[in-house]
């Protein structure tokens, strides 16, 4: 194995550090104690200066292999080394002098000591070689020349010669032992390096891959709905339908990897925020209740009365795991119906839980199989004629539900009752008081606040037949997008809520678009070449308002959860991560203008 460079000699130092600190609290004071026992045969001053010596140096070393770069830092480096030395020599002189004795007893303890030492060099100073070098340069010199002034002051030369030999052999072993195990050091560190340059490139594939599948998923979702509304023959209509149906679920299948990969790299983000439980179970079984009654079967729900009070919670999460107990149920029952229960479980010091159970009348999951079941990729049902499980869902949300201070369990059945039943349990937070004067719900147009201000409003095109929205009709939307095709998908959406549209191929024509009129709102993909969707951004917030204030909402096929953290935290918003589709898209709309009519409201 090739001898590290001086960026691989810096993180070996710093390897050395990090375990030496750790294990201070137990090898620093058995270091004590074994040197103050040396006063049993020592004076006792001298064995309060080798423990003197021995952890003063220790501590030395310590403080200064903090970021040391042996290229950059070299007198440092070589103090380091020098009170390494130092260090081990303090120790090691103990059980030479005791050596000098002519007690047997005395004679055992030394060697204890001799051994204690090089057990320490081999266990804790191979990270880094020098280092352990220097350190067995010390204890040789000490227990050599200790060795050999006690069988010359004995004239002994036959057992000098023996006991040299013995020494020698034990010193070798010791040395072959150091390097064995800075090697498996090294070895480790270049296998943890690897899975994470590994992991590291996963990611990146998977974004990648996300970003590239998005886009003409985004293309055939767009087009799939814009012709299922204008649609009037039936059988088209059911032939958009499936592939609407199989372009959502590959959808979903792209959102369920990238939200395990986060998972596993520990960056799944939870953001509590004021809300009710009660409106978003509502709001999600609204969700559902079409599919669920064109499919035959029935939805019943019982929720208690404290769960339309505002609690703090991820109210994102707890949609997106009922989505995936409720679409499971779904897909798992022929005849009958889904009941959907929330009720508030008040616990005496801690705070209380939301517990929503989901159940279902279909085949049920076999008890053998519930220790496999959140499992990822594990499949323990098989799903009716065409419904698809990737074998993610669960497992994505029990570790939702964790990291939200619950859990997702699946129950037993009562007497009589046939299915699966699931238990989802998150911990819900006291909110801080709300504010004297809310909002209205549905705000205003803002062109309309505009022309009262003297703004003049500019609509451009028109609507498609399929209904609008009240909430997004009359608003003028500035779309900009690299591919025409993002751009035709976002127009026919806004066509079919109502809005009107203007597009604009890349940030340069945003800009110029922008100096001649104010629309109501931007929707702004992030990947554009030359000027990207945030220098974009940074550009129309430093224009003079109103243009430089437009609600800015961010389209990106970049998914994952560090790049919605990033487009928000840098100034957007909202954030719509492609494909979109109707209901996501107006929903957006909807929140963003919300939230900027607010402060006008208020």
């Amino acid at each position: 194995m090739p001898p590290p460079n001086g960026h691989g000699q810096k993180e070996e130092i710093k390897r050395q550090l990090d375990l030496l600190w750790s294990e201070r609290w137990g090898r620093l004071p058995l270091t004590v104690f074994a040197l103050l026992l040396t006063a049993i045969y020592l004076p006792l001053w001298v064995s309060l200066l080798c423990t003197f010596v021995d952890i003063g140096c220790e501590l030395v070393t310590m403080r200064y292999m903090r970021a040391l770069d042996p290229k950059r830092h070299r007198w440092r480096y070589r103090f380091v080394l020098a009170c390494t030395f130092v260090m081990q020599l303090a120790y090691a002189i103990a059980p030479a002098l005791i050596w000098q004795m002519n007690d047997e007893y005395a004679k055992a303890f030394a060697v204890g000591l001799v051994m204690a030492t090089l057990m320490q060099l081999i266990s804790a100073r191979t990270i880094h070689m020098p280092f352990g070098y220097s350190g067995f340069a010390a204890a040789t010199t000490a227990i050599l020349i200790g060795n050999t002034n006690y069988w010359l002051m004995q004239s002994d030369y036959h057992g000098l010669a023996f006991s040299t030999l013995a020494a020698i052999g034990g010193l070798a072993y010791t040395l072959i032992a150091m390097l064995s195990n800075n090697r498996l050091h090294r070895s480790a560190a270049l296998d943890r390096k690897a899975a994470l340059e590994s992991n590291k490139a996963k990611s990146r594939f998977l974004t990648q891959m996300s970003h590239e599948l998005r886009t003409p998923l985004n293309a055939i979702l767009g087009m799939g709905h814009a012709e299922q509304r204008r649609s009037k023959d039936a059988l088209s209509q059911n032939r958009l339908s499936v592939l609407i149906s199989a372009a959502e679920g590959l959808s979903t299948i792209l959102d369920d990897i990238l939200d395990m990969s986060a998972i596993e790299a520990g960056r799944l983000p939870i953001r509590p925020q004021p809300a009710k439980p009660q409106r978003e179970i509502a709001a999600t079984l609204a969700l559902f209740q079409p599919a669920i009654a064109s499919a035959g079967l029935w939805l019943t729900q019982d929720v208690g009365p404290r769960l339309d009070e505002v609690w703090m919670f991820d109210p994102q999460r707890l949609r997106q795991c009922m989505s995936n107990l409720l679409s499971n149920a779904l897909k798992n029952t022929a005849q009958g119906g889904i009941h959907v229960s929330a009720q508030m479980v008040l616990r005496a010091s801690e705070a209380p839980l939301l517990c929503v159970e989901i159940a279902d009348t279909g085949p049920g999951i076999p008890t053998a199989m519930h220790k496999t079941l959140f499992e990822p990729f594990s499949q323990n049902r098989k799903p009716k004629a065409g419904a698809d499980s990737n074998g993610l869902g669960l497992s994505i949300c029990r570790t939702m539900a964790q990291q939200m201070g619950g859990d997702l369990a699946i129950a037993p059945n009562r007497p009589g009752q046939s299915g699966a039943r699931f238990i989802l349990t998150l911990q819900l937070g006291a909110a801080p008081p709300a504010p004297e004067a809310n909002p209205p719900l549905i705000p205003a147009p803002p062109n309309q606040a505009r022309a009262h201000a003297g703004t003049p409003m500019r609509p451009v095109g028109g609507t498609e037949a399929g209904g609008t929205s009240q909430k997004s009709a009359g608003l003028c939307v500035l779309v900009v997008d690299d591919i025409a095709t993002n751009r035709l998908v976002a127009s026919t959406y806004l066509r079919m809520l109502g809005a009107t549209m203007i597009e604009a191929e890349s940030g340069a024509q945003a800009l110029a678009v922008l100096a001649g009129m104010t629309p109501d709102l931007i929707l702004l993909d992030m990947n554009m070449p030359e000027m990207n969707g945030l220098e974009t951004l940074a550009k129309i917030r430093a224009l003079p308002a109103p243009a430089g204030k437009v609600p800015v909402i961010a389209m990106t096929a970049n998914a994952m959860a560090d790049h919605r953290d990033l487009y928000l935290s840098s100034g957007v918003d909202g954030y719509l991560a492609k494909p979109i589709n109707p209901a996501r898209i107006e929903a957006e709309i909807k929140a963003v203008l919300d939230k900027a009519q607010g402060p006008a409201a208020s």
